[in-house]
């Protein structure tokens, strides 16, 4: 599929596939949309600014030290052109295998949603990412798969972290 810029500049769905994958990239990147989500609960009175704070360490924390020491441990490089897409998507620096973004993804998949409805959310999200970081040349397949197994551990490790918070009177 083909169309044409203001510019006159010719475009192809594959710039569109792109494009959408790097949103999805950047909005995983450094668990934006985590920290997006702890706002919303707080704006909605779901949670306190403390609970939504300590809830975002107990995730975040332990996604970046496991991400960390697996890619160290592991050192796999990344793929070739893994330096491409878009201008707003960060060009990855450190080894390849596991997937931090898919990993993060993954564990709030399992970690976080309280309902079905959020549960579907994260899964959609976790796909998308996936998808996202193959898309952009980032990973290899087995990157993400990796990043995918570690996280729904990690995350069934957490989710009983993150309730116990929620009980809690801050």
């Amino acid at each position: 599929m083909t169309s044409t810029t203001t510019a006159g500049e010719k475009t192809t769905s594959t710039d569109t596939t792109t494009a959408l994958a790097g949103v999805l990239s950047f909005f995983a990147d450094y668990g934006f949309i985590f920290i997006l989500g702890a706002a919303f609960d707080v704006l909605r009175g779901r949670r306190t600014a403390v609970q939504a704070a300590l809830r975002l360490a107990a995730l975040g924390f332990p996604i970046l030290i496991v991400t960390t020491v697996a890619k160290q441990i592991v050192g796999r490089t990344r793929p070739e052109g893994a330096e491409g897409g878009p201008d707003f998507v960060r060009t990855p620096r450190s080894p390849s295998f596991p997937s931090g973004h898919t990993l993060a993804a993954a564990t709030a998949a399992v970690a976080l949603p309280a309902t079905l409805g959020g549960a579907v959310l994260s899964a959609l999200h976790l796909v998308g990412v996936g998808w996202s970081r193959i898309r952009l040349g980032a990973h290899h397949n087995s990157d993400v798969a990796g990043g995918m197994a570690i996280g729904l551990f990690l995350g069934l490790i957490l989710r009983p972290v993150l309730k116990w918070i929620d009980t809690c009177s801050f």
